[in-house]
């Protein structure tokens, strides 16, 4: 478990699929995990996964898969610290993050329990798009959706 509060956490197995033919999480699952992590803390929020209702600025927090404006993993860093094994139940973080105009930088780990030292770190870049049909363009984060953050975690540190 981490030594400093997540902002979010969220436990999680692992379960044979996650896994190579040697029992070993497969280095990409490791996404999973992290992408599993970053839904269920933005349901939290009240937003049902990355789309979002383009109207009015989206003080309607419904969101769908028909929205225009939704995030796309832009980039992600991982460092492998030691592995994870089938049957292992992990703690997966959102450990803090950063707002840009048009996209979000979320710090995140995987811990085993009882265990302090993440067996996984994750940087992961969220990019708000427009996506008209035609194009897929940048698009500034909604300000209800930045508020939601903020005013959700005042008092939670928020990365540089």
């Amino acid at each position: 478990m981490p030594n400093s509060m997540p902002i979010f956490q969220k436990n999680y197995k692992v379960y044979i699929n996650h896994t190579d033919a040697g029992g070993i999480v497969y280095h990409a699952n490791h996404l999973t995990f992290f992408e599993n992590c970053r839904r269920d803390w933005l349901t939290t929020l009240g937003y049902d996964g990355y789309f979002f209702d383009s109207s009015a600025d989206n003080h309607n927090p419904q969101s769908s898969h028909h929205a225009v404006v939704h995030f796309v993993v832009n980039h992600a860093t991982l460092d492998y610290h030691t592995p994870l094994f089938v049957d292992d139940e992990l703690c997966v973080t959102v450990d803090s993050y950063q707002l840009r105009p048009a996209s979000l930088i979320i710090q995140q780990s995987i811990y085993r329990p009882n265990q302090e030292k993440a067996a996984t770190l994750g940087m992961i870049t969220l990019a708000c798009v427009q996506n008209d049909g035609n194009k897929i363009r940048p698009y500034r984060l909604p300000a209800a959706f930045v508020h939601a953050l903020q005013s959700t975690h005042a008092n939670q540190h928020q990365g540089d």
